[in-house]
């Protein structure tokens, strides 16, 4: 199989499995791929160029990493352009911006979104969070653009990115989710799912008659520790559990992958 910086990631690991582990190996940043849930998010939005980026390293390097297990490399002719998002930005003032650094969360493993989440929630129309991390977030960047908030990235240093996010009239927040849940986009469900990270039990209902598959999430959730998720495999929407969700303090994203297969998210409201 020939690779390039086009190639994803998901397509590389599908190919060879051992591909985890050297890529995980590149940076500490892909260590995420090796939890199964957490890969079949991330893998499958990545290019080799756009990890190359987020892990710091050259493009070519990151492909003669790969080319170490068996692949058949086409390396980049030249090093990537700097990212649209990569701008300078407007200066603000301190009473318009809220400033999260998260690099302290990361170095520790954990996931910094839910916190991210938390201060979008806080924030005013027309004023900026400033999210201050190793590397550019671009799954992140996504998720907020399609929730219609404006962002740009200003890299300040080699290992040092300010990213901006600012709130306007039409941005929706998790303040607004359950009115809007129908229209949450596939990204959002999968920057749900990372920010949880570890913390998540995956429980498959699908060959389940009725009505084992809500007897079995509700037992699940019964049980399920304290700031973790339940991520269930399901053939559909199950309309008739989401009112007992709801009775109990549960919030739910759903997301269709096939005509018969629907992934859930299921987690405590706060």
């Amino acid at each position: 199989m020939i690779i390039d910086e086009k190639t994803k990631i998901s397509k590389i690991i599908n190919e060879k499995p051992e591909a985890i582990d050297a890529i995980a190996g590149i940076s500490s940043h892909f260590k995420k791929l090796q939890n199964p849930i957490l890969r079949k998010v991330l893998a499958s939005r990545v290019s080799v160029k756009d990890a190359a980026k987020i892990g710091g390293v050259p493009i070519n390097d990151f492909l003669r990493k790969l080319a170490v297990v068996g692949f058949e490399v086409e390396l980049s002719a030249t090093e990537p352009e700097e990212s649209k998002s990569i701008q300078q930005g407007s200066e603000l003032g301190d009473l318009d911006q809220i400033t999260l650094d998260v690099r302290p969360i990361i170095v520790s493993g954990a996931d910094p979104f839910q916190k991210i989440m938390l201060a979008t929630k806080s924030l005013k129309v027309n004023h900026t969070l400033r999210i201050i991390n190793v590397f550019e977030p671009l799954p992140l960047i996504s998720v907020m653009e399609n929730k219609g908030f404006e962002a740009w990235t200003k890299q300040v240093a080699t290992d040092e990115y300010h990213t901006f996010f600012k709130k306007v009239e039409t941005a929706i927040t998790d303040e607004n989710a359950e009115m809007n849940r129908d229209i949450d986009s596939a990204d959002s469900f999968d920057i749900k799912v990372i920010g949880f990270g570890s913390n998540i039990v995956e429980i498959d209902v699908r060959q389940l008659e009725m009505p084992e598959p809500m007897v079995t999430i509700l037992n699940a959730i019964a049980v399920l520790p304290e700031g973790h998720a339940l991520f269930v495999h399901h053939k559909k929407v199950p309309q008739f559990l989401l009112p007992e969700l709801k009775n109990r303090g549960f919030v739910w994203l759903t997301k269709d992958i096939s005509e018969a297969y629907v992934h859930m998210l299921i987690y405590k409201s706060k």
